[in-house]
């Protein structure tokens, strides 16, 4: 199975244990996980949290299988400066349905790198992997998260209010939805395009 892609500048690969420092650097601060349930993290949060998904996703790719877990790395594609990490994770019991995620580092911020690092995931999940359905989430106030999924194509379902208790607050956890139905006609075509082998 293929272990790198390339896109606009960015490689996206499989995460791996080499990435662990450079990700726990970035969880570790309060800017990145302002919206985030969680952190910021300790290393050892982090590695314990990282570690099990890389330890499955490198068993799997080791074995010509497909992971069960997508947890990716994205860097610059020519300095291999780190940007951030993304992730495809099953929704039990619907098979083809995963959930999104992405964190980009603070230094990375306004490139358009949210976009690219969805787009990716919009195309993975629909393409490599076959999947019929993209689920993502975050809180009310992270304008810039929900902006990169609606550019994405995906669809405000719905609000969750009082969802998440975080630094003394409470927030509301808005709810998208993108189906594979819902892209045009050609545009899996295009955005397999995109991405080309590392």
């Amino acid at each position: 199975m293929q272990l790198s892609w390339i896109s606009g500048g960015l490689r996206f690969s499989y995460c791996t244990e080499h990435d662990l420092p450079d990700i726990s650097r970035m969880l570790a601060k309060e800017s990145v996980c302002r919206w985030l349930f969680f952190g910021p993290n300790t290393e050892e949060e982090t590695r314990s949290y990282f570690l099990p998904l890389i330890e499955e996703i490198q068993e799997a790719l080791a074995e010509g299988k497909t992971p069960e877990d997508h947890v990716f790395t994205i860097r610059l594609k020519h300095s291999g400066e780190f940007v951030g990490q993304c992730a495809l994770l099953p929704v039990d019991f619907s098979p083809g349905s995963y959930l999104i995620g992405y964190q980009l580092d603070d230094t990375c911020w306004r490139r358009g790198y949210g976009t690219l690092a969805c787009t990716f995931l919009v195309y993975f999940a629909f393409t490599v992997l076959g999947g019929y359905r993209l689920n993502g989430d975050t809180v009310a106030d992270n304008t810039a998260s929900r902006r990169v999924m609606e550019r994405c194509g995906f669809v405000l379902e719905g609000v969750q209010r009082r969802y998440w208790h975080a630094g003394g607050g409470y927030y509301d956890r808005v709810l998208f939805g993108l189906l594979a139905s819902d892209l045009a006609p050609g545009r899996l075509s295009r955005l397999g395009e995109m991405f080309t082998a590392a």
